[in-house]
C-alpha cells in the first residue's frame, strides 16, 4: 500500500494548489450529468462497508425536500447505473456543505473530500476491492493517513485491520473493528486496541 499512499499524497498536494477551482469543476460535472438524488436525515448509504454504522449512526430517515432544519442533512447524487457520484453533507446552515466526490476506475474507487468553504481538500482515499467486497481503504488526509485492512469470513466482513498516523508522529497506531452479528444481521461493531481497551461503536 506504500505506492498508493505515494500517490493519493501526491493528488492531494495536487489538488491543494488550487481546491476551489477544481472543487467547483467537479461540483459542475455532477450537476450536469446525475440521473438523480436521495435526500435523508442522517446518513443513508455506505460507500465503505457499514460506514456510517462504525461512526454509531442508524440508517437516516428518507425525505422529499430538503427540510428547515438542515443541519445532518445528506443528499446523495446518482448516475445512471446507481453509483453514487456525490454526497452533500449539511451544517447547522444550507451554507455550511462537506462534498465528497467519488470516481469508479476498473476495481477501484477514488473519493476526494472537501470540507466546507475555502478549508481545501480533507482528504483522498482509494476503495480497492471487488465487486461489494473491498479488500483495502488507504486514505491520505490534512493530518495524517491511514490504511484499512477488510476481513472476511466467505463474505461477511468480520474486521478491519486499521493502522494510522499523523504526519507529525514517528509511531504508527494499530487497532482492530470488529463486527457482531445476530442471525445474519449486524449486532455490534466495537474498537478493539492492542492495550485491551474497547468501544463499542454501535449501537
Amino acid at each position: 500500500m506504500i505506492n498508493e499512499l505515494k500517490i493519493l499524497k501526491k493528488k492531494y498536494e495536487e489538488i491543494m494548489l488550487s481546491s476551489a477551482k477544481i472543487e467547483s469543476e467537479y461540483f459542475q460535472t455532477v450537476m450536469s450529468s446525475y440521473a438523480y438524488k436521495k435526500i435523508s436525515k442522517g446518513p443513508s448509504f455506505n460507500i465503505k462497508p457499514f460506514d456510517f454504522q462504525q461512526a454509531g449512526f442508524k440508517k437516516g430517515r428518507d425525505l422529499k425536500v430538503l427540510p428547515k432544519v438542515i443541519d445532518n442533512t445528506y443528499v446523495y447524487y446518482f448516475n445512471s447505473e446507481n453509483k453514487i457520484l456525490l454526497t452533500e453533507n449539511y451544517g447547522e446552515t444550507d451554507n455550511f456543505i462537506n462534498r465528497e466526490y467519488y470516481f469508479y476506475r476498473g476495481n477501484c474507487i477514488e473519493s476526494i473530500y472537501f470540507g466546507s468553504g475555502n478549508s481545501g481538500v480533507g482528504n483522498v482515499s482509494l476503495l480497492i476491492g471487488i465487486k461489494e467486497r473491498p479488500n483495502y481503504w488507504v486514505t491520505y488526509a490534512t493530518y495524517g493517513y491511514a490504511i484499512w485492512e477488510y476481513i472476511y469470513n466467505d463474505d461477511i466482513l468480520v474486521e478491519i485491520n486499521v493502522k494510522c498516523k499523523e504526519h507529525e508522529q514517528t509511531e504508527l497506531t494499530f487497532f482492530k473493528t470488529c463486527f457482531e452479528y445476530n442471525h445474519g444481521e449486524l449486532n455490534k461493531i466495537i474498537l478493539k486496541y492492542p492495550n485491551g481497551y474497547e468501544v463499542q461503536r454501535y449501537p
